[in-house]
Parts: C-alpha cells; structure tokens; sequence
C-alpha cells in the first residue's frame, strides 16, 4: 500500500539531486571563469611590461614591481578570505569580489601614471584574494561529494590554459591595439561571470560570526610577505641572497608567532585543525608539496631550457608549452573515470612516478630532435601529470567536515602560494649555482636541475603510498570497504 508513497519520495530525491548537481556544474563553470580572468590578466601583462614603461615614462624593468606587489598583496590578504565570507555571506563576497576586480581592472586600464596603475594593481589583487578563495568555499560548500572531482577539474581548467594563453595575448594586444586592452577585457568576462552567478549560485547564509583576529592576521601576513620577498631575493644576483636571507630570518620570526597564536586562539584567523586530518596533510603539506613544488618550478625551468639549452625560438618554445599543456587537457575528459577505477591511492602513486619519468625525458632531450617528436613529447609530458593533478585536488578534502572547509581552503590556498615562491625562486637560484660565473646557464646545467626535481617528485610515491586504500572513496562513488558511500550527497554526507 505504500508503493506510491516510496516512489514518489525516491523521485523527488532523484529530482533534488539533478538539482544539485546542476548547482554544482553551473557553479564551477563560474568558477572557472572568474579563475581564467584572473590567469589571464596576470599571464598578459608581462609582454606588455616594455610598451607600458615607454608610456609611463619609466624603465620596463621598475614595472616588474607590478607583478610583485600583486603577488605580495594576494597573499596578504588570503587569510581574510574565509573570515569575510563567513561574517558576510560566501555568494554576496563573491559577487561583490567580481564587481571589485572588474571595476579595478578598468582603472588599470586608464591609469595615466604609474602610481594610479599601482593603486589599481593593488586593489586587484585585494579582490582577487577574495575572488578565488571564497568561490572555492561557496563550490566545495553545494557540490555533493561524489562529483567534487568533476567539478574541480572544470573550475580549475583555466589554470591550465590562461598561463599559455596570456603571454601570446598580451602580445598581440600590445602590438596590434594598446596594452590598455589588457584590462578593459576584463570587463565582458566579468559582467558573464557575475550575471551567471547571480543566476546560478544559490544564496549561502553567513556563518555564526566570531570575532577578528586582528593579531594572527598581522602576524601571517608578516610572514606571508617576509617569506615569499626572501624567496624573490634568493633568485637574484648581487645581494639579493643577502636581502633574502634577512627577510628569511623575519619570516621566521613570524611564522613561529603565526603558529603559537593559531594553537592558542579561539577563533584564529589560519586554524591549522585541518592538518590533522590524513588526506589534507598528505595532499596540502606532505607528499602534495613534493610533486607541486617540481611542478611549478618546471614552468620557470623548460621554457628557458627550450630556448637556452635548445636554440629554439621563442615561438617554438611557446608551441611546445601548448602541446604539453594540451596533453594535460586530454586526460581531463577521462579523469573521474580513471580515479573511480584506480582509487586516489593508485592515482597518487602511479602519477608521482609518471611525473618524475616525464622529468627525466625532459633532461634528457637532445638538441637538433625533430620539432615534430619534440611536439609528440610534449604531448606526452602533460598527460603523464594530468591525473595527478586531478585528484590531489579533491583529496583535499576527501575527510574534511563541512565545518573545516572555509579553514582548509584558506591553509591550501596560503600553502600554495608559498610552494610556488620556493619554486620558482629556487629553481632560479638553482639555476644560477650551477651557471657559476658564465652568463646564463648550459644545457647540462638544466639537465642537472631536472634531474633533482625528477627525484623530488620520486619522493612523493612512497609518501602517497601510506595513505588508506579507501582514501577519498566518497569523491568519485568507489566502493568504500565492500560498501557503496551513501548518505545525502548534496550535503556530502557518507556512510
């Protein structure tokens, strides 16, 4: 006699959780867009650094302190992300963030000196610091957790296309229109992006609020600061290293105030209680950084090793970073897929050495190799990292609590940003060790920085390997123990 009754409730949860993953979808593709407007607004203004310099009057070099005070500000106020969005509303910060960057963007792109231009470049990067974070909080906050791989890899795309995108843009728009441009077409992408959030992204009530943490934010952001200026310094002649290593030292000083006063505060600003959950360590600070760090420092690396070590052209250069970065792509489409059948463990392990072997044939190319095979290679060398890369990002917060996700995403994002300033800083230095005294480095000396980050990434294999076999089963709906995850999916709930 109930058999009307149960059909109906299971349709109206079929019903409800098409709804779901529609959100879900619809918010990642958001995401994604306001995540390769901030990529590409960044990747096309480094073409554009001379013709700006001859306009504002100022060597192209003093312009360089644009990209620096963007980054130092990103990571100063990235702390705040999470507190703003709770005490505000994660859907109104992100809107407002959107309006923020677009508006700032088009002050850039009419500043009439360089001090104006700075101004703009700081207020950016205030909102994109905003931006990106709390458009996390709000995905991870109604994805379920079956298709949070999904919907990570579509919001997360543009990470991917934006860096090879931007410097042939910027190239284009600066010889052919005026770099102004740059900026103004920021603001098609961000009136898309806002409508569509507006249209898509469900109404998310603040958080209880609780009071700011004025102390730990001084002091992360002391550090934030002091760490990635160190590491800047590092990579450069002259007294750089010793400017470096004094602000090193300051870090220091402030990451261990940083540390006591997020043990001890009742509310900090950075609560480091995610660490304490496996697959966040593991994914965030363990073994994560020993395949990100390779990674982001390969990005600095091969295109100078293409250029330099090869005596290939810039052009050349640039058609290789695309097929590798293409490769990557091509794996995307199967990723859910290849996590489901593998499991995160299998993925994690399997990728780190599939990473490091595609390290190794980097050092290993020869120069005079037909483009053609150089081309195919590359296509090769971004596969072999697409699957790694597409579950360590979910494993995340494969064990996270919902109550922990504004926390976790704020320590990622922070522990990202200092993973890549000892990348690409170290890599630079690196580079410079092992150059001695000549002018730029030789193709063994490449051939050699390779070959450590090759065994940096190795590293990772045995450390990935400790996790659980059911490690991040929920994210992709893999039997978990003989038993299918159940529980409420929209609200990532699991049996």
């Amino acid at each position: 006699m109930s058999m009307p009754h149960d059909v109906s409730t299971s349709e109206t949860q079929r019903a409800e959780e098409r709804a779901a993953l529609a959100r879900a979808r619809a918010t990642a593709i958001v995401l994604a867009g306001t995540m390769f407007m901030v990529g590409i607004d960044s990747t096309t203004l480094i073409t554009a650094l001379p013709r700006m310099g001859a306009d504002f009057g100022v060597p192209a070099t003093t312009l360089s302190t644009t990209i620096t005070i963007y980054i130092l500000v990103s990571a100063a106020l990235q702390p705040l992300s999470r507190w703003i969005g709770e005490r505000f509303g994660s859907r109104r910060v992100f809107l407002t963030a959107i309006v923020g960057f677009t508006l700032s963007s088009v002050g850039a792109g009419f500043s009439p000196d360089l001090t104006l231009f700075l101004a703009a470049r700081v207020s950016q990067a205030a909102f994109a610091s905003l931006m990106i974070p709390v458009g996390n909080i709000v995905q991870l906050t109604i994805t379920p957790r079956h298709y949070l791989v999904t919907a990570m890899t579509i919001s997360s795309t543009p990470a991917l296309v934006a860096p090879v995108l931007g410097p042939p843009l910027g190239g284009f728009i600066t010889t052919f229109v005026d770099w102004r441009w740059i900026f103004f077409l920021n603001v098609p992408t961000g009136l898309l992006a806002l409508a569509a959030a507006l249209r898509f992204i469900p109404r998310i009530p603040a958080a209880a609020r609780t009071p700011f943490d004025l102390r730990g934010f001084a002091v992360t952001a002391g550090f934030l600061c002091a760490f990635i200026g160190a590491m800047d310094r590092f990579g450069q002649g002259g007294n750089g290293p010793r400017i470096g290593a004094a602000l090193l030292v300051a870090a220091a000083g402030f990451g261990f105030l940083a540390w006591r006063h997020a043990r001890t505060a009742p509310h900090p600003i950075v609560p480091l209680t995610p660490l304490r959950h496996p697959c966040f360590f593991a994914a965030t600070i363990g073994a994560g950084n020993f395949v990100r760090i390779p990674f982001m420092a390969m990005s600095f690396t091969l295109p100078l090793m293409l250029q330099i070590g090869l005596a290939l052209t810039p052009f050349q250069a640039g058609m290789l970073l695309l097929a590798q970065n293409a490769g990557d792509l091509a794996l995307k489409t199967i990723a859910s897929r290849a996590l489901r059948r593998l499991g995160f463990r299998t993925a994690l392990v399997s990728g780190s050495i599939s990473l490091a072997v595609s390290l190794l044939v980097c050092a290993a190319l020869p120069p005079g190799m037909p483009f053609w095979l150089l081309f195919a290679i590359m296509i090769g060398v971004g596969m072999a990292r697409s699957i790694l890369f597409t579950a360590l990002m979910p494993l995340r917060f494969a064990d996270m609590p919902q109550s922990e996700i504004g926390g976790a995403t704020v320590l990622g994002s922070l522990s990202n940003s200092l993973a890549q300033a000892v990348a690409i800083s170290g890599a630079a230095a690196l580079l410079g060790l092992l150059a001695g005294p000549a002018d730029a480095p030789s193709l063994p000396d490449f051939r050699l920085a390779i070959l450590i980050l090759a065994a940096m990434a190795a590293c990772a294999a045995p450390l990935f390997a400790r996790l659980p076999r059911d490690a991040g089963a929920e994210l992709t709906g893999r039997v978990r123990r003989g038993r299918p995850a159940t529980g409420d999916p929209e609200r990532g709930e699991t049996g």
